[in-house]
C-alpha cells in the first residue's frame, strides 16, 4: 500500500509542477480560504478555549457571583466574599478576591495612570503561580486597613517601566500618593484570569482606602459590590456539589441577614466557562459562531471553485482515464490516485494559508483599541490551531476532489477513447449544480456584508441623546494624588473656572460615567406608593454630574439643571430621563415626583430625552443623574464643549491641569468620536470583516462562475457549430447561452435569498433594526450577482459565437 501511495504522490507531484497556472489558481484560492479559517480559529482558541497561562490546575477553579433580579452575574462585596471564604471550606480549598482599578504610579519624575488589580493576599497561592522574583503577599497582609503598603509588579510592566532591573525589589514607589514597596515580580505571561488584559501590578485588598478613596468609608458594607471572587474546588468535589453548597449558603445568609440577601442569590460557574463575565462570553460565542459560519461558507465557495476546475480537468483527462480502465485499472485505484492529487494541492494551499494566517495574526496582535485599558491579544498558531488546519486541509481535499474523481472515472470507455463526451450530460448537470451553489453562497455572504455595513451606518447615526461634535473628554481623579474631598472640590472648581474663561471653550462640566463608556453604576430605586412587581428589577443606572453638564452635552432639560445651591446640605434632587417617567408614572408629568434612592428621598427637578447609555443597541432604558455634591465621586470625567479646534483645546486642558497640579495624571483628553470608538468597535470590526468576506466571496464567485460557464461553453463547441451551420445567428447563440447561464445564477440567487433571510433572523440580536434593510440589501445583492453572472456568461458566449461553424465541426 505504501508503494502505491508513493507512486500516486510521484504522479501527483509531476502534475502539480506540470501545470503552473492551474496550480497557482488552486493554491491561491484555497490558501486564502484556509488562511481565513485558521485565523478565525486561532482567535476562538485564544479567547474561548485556551486556559489562562501560568495557572495551575485551572479546571478546578470556580468563579462566584451575586445575583439579583435582572442581574445574574453581579460582583461581590467584601463582607459577602469573607462569608463565602469562611463558610465553604468543605467544598473549596481557598477563596480569593480581585478588583480592577485605575491607579497612579510614579516610576520616574511624572506620575502615570495604569490599570492594576487589588487582590486578597491568597490570590497567587490559590492560582498556583510562583513568583519570578521576590515574594507575593503574606497572610498577615490581609489584615488591617492601610497597614501593608506593598505591591507585586507584572513582568511586562517591570520590563517596560523599570527596564527589567532586578534591584527594584525592596524599592518604594508612590502609588496614589502613598509610598509602597515592591516585594515581587510575577512570572512572564501571567496576567490572571483574563489573559487579554494586562495589569501593571497587584496590591493587597487592605490598601483599598488608598487606591479607592471613594470606598474608604464603606469597603465592608454588604451592598458595596465591586469584587470578583474565585475559588478552588477541593479534590473530589464536583462543580455541582460546589454550587449546591453555595445555594445552601445563600439560604443561610437570607435567614441571618434578610435585608442584605432578600432577592439575592449566589451564582457559580467553572472559571474556564466564565470569560470576562458569563454574559459577555455568551455574546462572544454568538459572534464567533457567526464569523466561523461565514468563513466556512467562504471555504465551501472556494472548494466549489476548485471542484469546477478539477471537473474541467477531468473532462480533459477523460481519454487518459478511459485508456487506463480499458487496460484493466480498477476504478478504486484511479479514484485513490485522483484523491492523492487533490490532497497534494490542498497541502500546498494549507502552507499558503498558514503563511497568510501568520501575517493576519501578527496584525491582530498589534491592534491598539480606542480604550485606556491595556488589551493584549495573544493569537497563536498553537498545536490545536495547527490540528484544525490539518483537518480543514483533509476535508477540503475530499470536498473538491471526490466529486470530480468519481465523475472522471465513470466515462463510457469507447466514447472517451474516440474523444467523444458521452458522459457530458452527467458532467453538465454537475457544472450546473456548481453554478447554482456558487451563486447561493455568494448571495448569503454578500447579504451578510450588506447588513453589517448598514448596521455600522445606523450605529453611527443613531440618536445618542447628546451632540457629539465639538466635545472633548478627559479623566481627572485628584484622589490618585491623595486629595481630600475639600481639596478635590477646590481643584475641580478652579479647573472649570479656568477652562470657561478660555475663548476656545463654550462650556465645561464633570460627570462620573459619561454615556457609552466602559464604566457604569446602578442601584435600586423605590417609588413611594408603588409596590414592586414580582421579578421586577428596580436597579437603575445612574451617574453624578456638576452643574452645566447637560448644557455642555447639548441635551435639553425640561425643568431645571443642577445648580450651585444643590450642595450636600440642600434638599436631595435628581434629574431623570423620559423613559424613567414613562416606566413609573405613565401618562403623567414626572416633575416634582419623589423617589427614594441611595437611602434618601429625592425630588425630580428635571427631565431629559431618553438617550443611549451603555450600548447603541439597548432598548429605551431608565436613567437618573444626581448632583456630585450629593453623590460624591472624586474620579470624574471632564467634559468640554469647544469653540476652537479640538487639538488646540486639548493643549488648553493639559496646560490648565498642569498649572493647578503638574503631578496630577490626566487620562486623555480625547474627542467624543474617539470615546465612542469603543462602543462602535463591534459594529466597525464586524462591518470591516464581513465587508472583506463579502468582497472575497464576490471575487471567488466571479472567477468561479466565469470558469465554469466558460468551460461549459467550450465543451459545446460542436453543438454551437451545428446550430450555426443550420442557420442560427451569432446573436441567437449568444442569447441562448446567456439565458441558460443567467437562469442558473438566478436559481442560485433565489436559493441564497431564502437562506440569507433565515440567517438574518438569527443575526437580529447583533444588528440594529436589521429587518428594515433586509429586502433592500437582498435586492441590491441580487442585482449585483445577476450582473456578475451576465458578464461571466456573455464573454465566453460571444467568443463561442465567433467560431467558424466549419472549424468547430472539424475540431470535434
Amino acid at each position: 500500500m505504501a508503494l502505491l501511495l508513493a507512486r500516486d504522490l510521484k504522479v501527483a507531484g509531476r502534475l502539480f509542477l506540470k501545470q503552473p497556472a492551474f496550480t497557482a489558481i488552486v493554491v491561491l484560492t484555497l490558501g486564502l480560504a484556509i488562511g481565513l479559517n485558521t485565523t478565525v480559529y486561532s482567535a476562538i482558541e485564544a479567547t474561548l478555549l485556551r486556559p489562562p497561562p501560568g495557572i495551575g490546575d485551572a479546571n478546578d477553579l470556580v468563579r462566584i457571583y451575586r445575583s439579583a433580579p435582572g442581574q445574574d452575574w453581579g460582583s461581590n462585596s467584601v463582607r459577602h466574599y469573607l462569608a463565602v471564604r469562611e463558610r465553604t471550606g468543605d467544598v473549596f480549598v481557598d477563596v480569593a478576591a480581585t478588583a480592577w482599578r485605575t491607579m497612579s504610579i510614579t516610576t520616574g519624575d511624572v506620575p502615570r495612570t495604569v490599570l492594576g488589580q487589588v487582590v486578597s493576599a491568597n490570590y497567587f497561592s490559590l492560582l498556583g503561580v510562583p513568583p519570578a522574583q521576590g515574594r507575593y503577599f503574606l497572610p498577615d497582609e490581609d489584615e488591617g486597613w492601610r497597614a501593608h503598603p506593598v505591591i507585586v509588579l507584572s513582568d511586562g510592566f517591570w520590563r517596560e517601566a523599570f527596564g527589567a532591573d532586578p534591584s527594584v525589589i525592596g524599592r518604594a514607589v508612590p502609588v496614589n500618593g502613598q509610598r509602597v514597596t515592591i516585594v515581587g515580580i510575577a512570572p512572564p505571561g501571567f496576567r490572571g484570569l483574563l489573559p487579554i488584559l494586562e495589569p501593571a501590578f497587584w496590591i493587597p485588598l487592605t490598601q483599598l482606602p488608598y487606591v479607592w478613596p471613594t470606598l474608604a468609608g464603606s469597603p465592608t458594607e454588604w451592598e458595596v459590590n465591586f469584587l470578583d471572587v474565585v475559588a478552588r474546588r477541593r479534590p473530589g468535589v464536583s462543580l455541582a456539589q460546589a454550587v449546591a453548597r453555595l445555594d445552601a449558603l445563600a439560604a443561610e445568609q437570607l435567614a441571618e441577614r434578610p435585608d442584605e440577601y432578600r432577592d439575592r442569590g449566589i451564582q457559580a460557574i467553572a472559571a474556564e466557562a466564565a470569560g470576562i463575565t458569563p454574559g459577555i462570553r455568551t455574546a462572544q460565542i454568538g459572534i464567533f459562531g457567526v464569523i466561523a459560519v461565514v468563513v466556512g461558507l467562504l471555504l465551501l465557495l472556494a472548494c466549489s471553485n476548485v471542484a469546477s476546475l478539477f471537473l474541467a480537468r477531468a473532462n480533459d483527462r477523460a481519454r487518459e482515464m478511459a485508456t487506463r480502465l480499458a487496460l484493466g485499472a480498477g476504478r478504486g485505484a484511479l479514484v485513490r490516485q485522483l484523491l492523492v492529487e487533490s490532497l497534494v494541492y490542498a497541502a500546498a494551499a494549507a502552507g499558503a494559508g498558514l503563511f497568510l494566517a501568520s501575517m493576519a495574526i501578527g496584525l491582530v496582535n498589534r491592534i491598539s483599541l480606542p480604550i485606556s485599558v491595556a488589551v493584549r491579544p495573544d493569537l497563536r498558531l498553537s498545536a490545536p490551531v495547527l490540528a484544525i488546519t490539518a483537518l480543514i486541509t483533509v476535508v477540503t481535499a475530499l470536498i473538491f476532489g471526490l466529486w470530480p474523481a468519481l465523475q472522471s472515472t465513470r466515462p463510457s470507455v469507447v466514447s472517451a477513447l474516440k474523444g467523444e463526451a458521452a458522459a457530458g450530460g452527467v458532467r453538465s448537470r454537475a457544472r450546473r449544480a456548481l453554478v447554482v451553489l456558487q451563486a447561493a453562497l455568494s448571495m448569503i455572504l454578500l447579504t451578510g456584508a450588506g447588513l453589517f455595513l448598514a448596521n455600522l451606518e445606523r450605529a453611527t447615526a443613531v440618536d445618542k441623546g447628546f451632540v457629539s461634535d465639538g466635545l472633548l473628554l478627559a479623566g481627572v481623579d485628584p484622589s490618585l494624588q491623595g486629595y481630600s474631598r475639600a481639596a478635590t472640590e477646590q481643584f475641580q472648581g478652579a479647573l472649570l473656572g479656568r477652562l470657561q474663561a478660555s475663548p476656545m471653550v463654550v462650556s465645561a462640566a464633570f460627570v462620573a460615567d459619561p454615556p457609552l463608556g466602559i464604566g457604569s453604576s446602578e442601584d435600586d430605586v423605590e417609588i413611594p406608593g408603588r409596590a414592586r412587581r414580582p421579578e421586577e428589577s428596580m436597579s437603575i443606572f445612574f451617574s453624578a454630574t456638576t452643574p452645566g453638564y447637560f448644557e455642555t452635552m447639548g441635551t435639553p432639560v425640561r425643568g431645571r439643571d443642577f445648580g450651585a445651591r444643590d450642595d450636600s446640605s440642600a434638599a436631595a434632587v435628581i434629574i431623570v430621563n423620559q423613559r424613567f417617567v414613562d416606566r413609573f408614572w405613565p401618562g403623567e408629568d414626572g416633575l416634582g415626583k419623589v423617589v427614594r434612592f441611595d437611602d434618601r428621598e429625592r425630588t425630580i427637578i428635571g427631565i431629559v430625552p431618553t438617550g443611549k447609555y451603555r450600548s447603541l443597541g439597548e432598548d429605551p432604558t431608565a436613567y437618573l443623574w444626581l448632583p456630585q455634591a450629593q453623590q460624591w465621586r472624586a474620579a470624574m470625567n471632564l467634559v468640554v464643549r469647544t469653540r476652537g479646534l479640538p487639538d488646540e483645546v486639548r493643549g488648553v486642558i493639559r496646560r490648565e491641569v498642569a498649572a493647578l497640579d503638574p503631578n496630577l495624571p490626566l487620562a486623555g483628553p480625547r474627542s467624543m468620536e474617539e470615546h465612542l470608538g469603543y462602543v462602535l468597535l463591534p459594529a466597525r470590526m464586524s462591518a470591516m470583516a464581513f465587508g472583506a468576506f463579502g468582497g472575497i466571496g464576490l471575487l471567488l464567485a466571479a472567477i468561479g462562475l466565469y470558469g465554469v460557464i466558460s468551460h461549459a461553453v467550450s465543451q459545446r463547441t460542436r453543438e454551437i457549430g451545428i446550430r450555426m451551420a443550420i442557420g442560427a445567428s451569432p446573436r441567437q447563440v449568444v442569447a441562448s447561452l446567456v439565458r441558460e447561464g443567467v437562469t442558473l445564477v438566478a436559481v442560485g440567487t433565489i436559493t441564497g435569498i431564502l437562506a440569507a433571510t433565515v440567517g438574518a433572523s438569527l443575526l437580529r440580536h447583533l444588528l440594529l433594526g436589521a429587518g428594515g434593510n433586509l429586502a433592500i440589501t437582498c435586492a441590491a445583492v441580487a442585482v449585483l450577482l445577476l450582473t456578475v453572472g451576465l458578464v461571466a456568461t456573455v464573454l465566453p458566449a460571444r467568443r463561442a459565437s465567433a467560431i467558424d461553424p466549419a472549424i468547430a465541426l472539424r475540431r470535434e
